[in-house]
């Protein structure tokens, strides 16, 4: 049967820009310049006859036309996926999105072990500031941080966030810790500064909490921390091995709840995968120890 189809490069650099509504994002996943991407949605809408999006000075507007097109390229590129996934020879090979901190505090240390376990599986981590959303489809699995609301996406809680303040040793005196905490210089795991207002609400100790230095992610703030530049804040089962190797101790063992949570999600159509399964299998029985120790600070 005769096909009349565009060029297909073209749909794949419509499809991306669609669904952020970027063309500089776009190139980024891409890998490709951005003239490269603006220069592929132009040959799709002369080949097609139809204006997809229209460019203002805030940006692009997808149209109507692009709108619907855009769901269709979808779906259509996602049958073609399901369909080619059982004759990949690359399908041992896991891709896993993960924010930097879970990443470097959690997951690395623990690779081994899985390589171990499995070895003709190769686990590829991503490390992004940003969580993994539905309408990625660049990694099989995701390690999301929030408050659980996804009502759209396939994901499941992996632990409650507990927080509790850490520093290097000797910089807090245990016979003042209060006293010392109220001079100390805090330090933010976010630009927010909410988990040391969290903190201090829940614990009913005033602190000037806004207060200190920020960074970008909670590694940073440990590693300050450690560097004895001041006091961290820090998810308990995240700092857990730096406490545990006497980097950072905890001043005062008071740990609060913060509402958030790490949650694993997944690309429903891959579930049937073998590889991603297990993975998704050991990841969940490694942070069972997560609620041990999280236990031994709420308890």
């Amino acid at each position: 049967m005769s096909r009349r189809l565009p060029s297909l490069n073209a749909l794949r650099c419509f499809e991306v820009v669609a669904a952020h509504a970027s063309v500089k994002k776009a190139a980024q996943m891409l890998n490709v310049s951005e003239s490269a991407v603006s220069r592929q949605v132009r040959i799709l809408e002369e080949q097609l006859g139809i204006t997809l999006f229209l460019r203002t000075h805030g940006g692009l507007e997808i149209t109507e036309d692009g709108r619907r097109l855009a769901t269709a390229v979808k779906e259509a590129f996602d049958h073609i996926s399901n369909a080619i996934d059982p004759f990949q020879t690359d399908q041992d090979v896991v891709t896993l999105r993960v924010i930097p901190t879970f990443a470097l505090r959690w997951l690395f240390p623990r690779l081994r072990r899985f390589h171990e376990q499995y070895p003709m599986i190769r686990i590829v981590v991503q490390t992004r500031l940003n969580d993994m959303t539905l309408d990625e489809n660049d990694a099989d699995l995701g390690i999301r941080y929030g408050l659980g609301d996804f009502s759209h996406e396939d994901a499941s809680e992996l632990y409650a966030e507990w927080i509790v303040p850490v520093c290097a040793p000797g910089h807090i005196d245990p016979a003042q810790v209060e006293q010392d905490l109220r001079a100390a210089t805090l330090l933010h795991p976010l630009p927010d500064r909410q988990d040391w207002v969290t903190w201090s609400e829940k614990t009913g100790i005033a602190l000037r909490a806004r207060d200190g230095l920020d960074f970008d992610a909670l590694d940073m703030a440990l590693s300050a921390a450690e560097a004895g530049l001041g006091v961290a804040i820090a998810d308990v089962v995240l700092a857990h091995q730096a406490i545990t190797d006497g980097r950072v101790m905890v001043p005062l063992r008071k740990a609060v709840p913060t509402g958030v949570s790490y949650f694993l999600v997944r690309r429903p159509e891959l579930r049937r995968r073998r590889q991603v399964k297990l993975v998704e299998d050991w990841i969940t029985a490694e942070i069972a120890s997560a609620r041990s120790i999280i236990a031994g600070y709420a308890g």
